[in-house]
């Protein structure tokens, strides 16, 4: 039997044991939770991460880390409570399944993992990163936009092609 053949089958022995453990009255623990849609997320995430993993298919395991990461997230916020909406998650999300493409497929996905995690670092502690630069540079905060326009004239007028 082909490994691509089993996925679908699992999934319709699933759907049927729910239908009939409904039909016959018998309740299931925690269905709410199984049976939300971040867990279709989740699923297809875990899925697809482990089928990437065992076929070292960089592509599927970055597909598979994305929505098993969305998958994680929208349960966090939706069913339990855990986070808010904060664009840092989505990022720290990206940043994970480019770090994992890359230790699939060893070639891709490492240098915007880091760029990536660089910047979910800094949405998470940008209070503390802010407060650090107005202590260590005072008064930068009132030139640094100054700063700015001076490059960005150099850059049109005084730079030589």
């Amino acid at each position: 039997m082909s490994k691509k053949s089993m996925f679908p089958g699992f999934i319709l022995i699933i759907i049927g044991l729910y239908f009939l453990l409904q039909q016959l009255n018998i309740s299931i623990p925690f269905a709410h939770v199984l049976f939300a849609w971040p867990s279709i997320l989740f699923i297809i995430g875990l899925v697809l991460s482990f089928q990437g993993f065992s076929n070292k298919d960089d592509n599927k395991m970055f597909s598979g880390m994305m929505l098993l990461g969305l998958g994680v997230f929208f349960h966090g916020v939706h069913t339990f409570g855990y986070w808010s909406y904060y664009w840092g998650y989505f990022t720290l999300i990206i940043s994970v399944a480019f770090f994992m493409k890359y230790f699939v497929g060893k070639r891709d996905g490492l240098a915007p993992g880091i760029v990536l995690m660089i910047i979910t670092l800094f949405a998470f502690y940008n209070h503390f990163i802010s407060t650090w630069v107005k202590q260590f540079f005072g008064g930068f905060d009132v030139i640094w936009p100054i700063i700015l326009i001076g490059v960005g004239i150099y850059l049109i007028f005084f730079r030589k092609r």
